[in-house]
């Protein structure tokens, strides 16, 4: 059995890190985190749950493929942008493996015009939910519960302070920390994510 996901090496990003086609713990990682939005996102072109995973595999197959060869500049292009090309492109190769000429080309327009920022915002959620996630354990609930009542939850920092009866400086403190610790997990998920505001 592979270490166990949370327990990653961090050093280097997840993208850096799937150039060795032998590491299957980060391979596990990335299917894990990618996986669930790639999917969620063809569902929303109607494709049935089997379907939506089965494009899913075929994207991370492609994935496996171009990695090796894949640089992270953002003057050419992020690697969020490059998988959002991906995905439509395998949408549409499976579209027309089932979809008879005669019932027209609709379906083929449709991926071609799919809004670009519906899949950004898909995978930033799901980036931020699995960074949550993994980064839980590194805190004590004090701190932890203080960054969740100032970040998640868009309490003030003095009303944090009164439910938790701690002062309003170590609130401050324990979300800083907390919040440097999750834009670092972040990056390590993705070379190129951006720094997240306070979600809505």
């Amino acid at each position: 059995m592979g270490t166990p996901l949370f327990a990653i090496e961090t050093r280097g990003s997840l993208l850096q890190r799937l150039r060795d086609p032998g590491n299957t713990d980060s391979w596990e990682l990335f299917a894990k985190v990618y996986g669930p939005p790639i999917i969620r996102y063809c569902r929303r072109f109607g494709l049935q749950e089997a379907d939506a995973t089965d494009v899913a595999q075929d994207v991370l197959a492609q994935v496996a493929v171009s990695i090796r060869s894949f640089e992270y500049d953002p003057a050419a292009g992020r690697f969020r942008d490059w998988l959002g090309t991906v995905i439509r492109g395998k949408l549409d190769r499976h579209w027309r493996k089932r979809t008879p000429v005669a019932l027209g080309g609709s379906w083929p327009a449709a991926i071609a015009g799919a809004d670009e920022a519906a899949w950004a915002i898909e995978l930033d959620a799901q980036l931020l939910r699995s960074a949550l996630e993994f980064i839980r354990d590194d805190f004590e609930d004090r701190t932890w519960r203080a960054f969740e009542l100032t970040w998640l939850e868009s309490h003030s920092a003095p009303d944090a302070a009164r439910r938790l009866g701690m002062p309003v400086a170590h609130v401050y403190v324990a979300r800083s920390r907390v919040l440097k610790r999750l834009q670092e997990e972040l990056q390590r998920l993705c070379d190129d994510v951006p720094r997240f505001a306070r979600p809505e």
